[in-house]
This record gives C-alpha cells, sequence and structure tokens, in this order.
C-alpha cells in the first residue's frame, strides 16, 4: 500500500503546479547566489516561462568557475528529473566554446583549469 504512496504525492504535486501556474527551477552556481540574485533569475524565468512563479532550487558547483546554469521543464517536475531545457551562463561552457572556436584541445583546457595553469 505504501508503494503507491509516493505516486499519488508526486501526482498531487504536478497537478498542483500546473493548476497553480509553477514551474520548478534549479540553478547551479559556482558560488552561492544572494538574495537579489535568486529574486532576478525568478522574474527572468517567470518571463521565459509564462509561470506564475518559480519554484527556485539552488545548488553550487565550484566547477562551473564562474556563473550560473538554469534547468526546467522538468518530465518530472516534482523531483525536478529530466529537465528538457537549459540555459548555461557558466564561465565553463564559455571557455569551452571559445576554445573549440580556437581549435585549442579541450582536455588541454580542462588540464590546464585543474591545475590551475
Amino acid at each position: 500500500r505504501f508503494n503507491g504512496l509516493s505516486m499519488i504525492a508526486d501526482y498531487y504535486m504536478e497537478e498542483l503546479y500546473k493548476e497553480q501556474n509553477i514551474v520548478p527551477a534549479r540553478v547551479t552556481s559556482a558560488q552561492a547566489l544572494t538574495e537579489e540574485q535568486k529574486q532576478s533569475i525568478k522574474a527572468k524565468m517567470k518571463k521565459i516561462t509564462g509561470a506564475d512563479d518559480i519554484k527556485l532550487v539552488t545548488s553550487v558547483n565550484a566547477d562551473l568557475l564562474g556563473g550560473f546554469k538554469i534547468e526546467y521543464n522538468f518530465l518530472d517536475a516534482d523531483n525536478m528529473r529530466d529537465p528538457q531545457n537549459a540555459l548555461d551562463y557558466s564561465l565553463k561552457t564559455v571557455l569551452q566554446k571559445a576554445a573549440v572556436g580556437q581549435g585549442v584541445l579541450l582536455d588541454e583546457l580542462q588540464d590546464a583549469v585543474d591545475t590551475g595553469r
């Protein structure tokens, strides 16, 4: 009986998000976001998604070097699994794209980042 309980809870949350027009979004940043930054991201995500509210979940990953990534439009919104859309404004990605554009090997770039060269 308890096996079905989590499925019922997931379904309820999915329906609640739809009814209240709430879109979950996960932001991973190189440094902890300030409250002002969180509010700014929520406002921009409301415009992008057309949602009335954004359920913002944040985490820190120093490997991004700077900036942030946003994932949203999850297939499993309550558990924030399988994002269908992402925006990547991380310094790591900017450097990788620039390196590819210049013909630099990504492995060499990663080694330089890892060793601080």
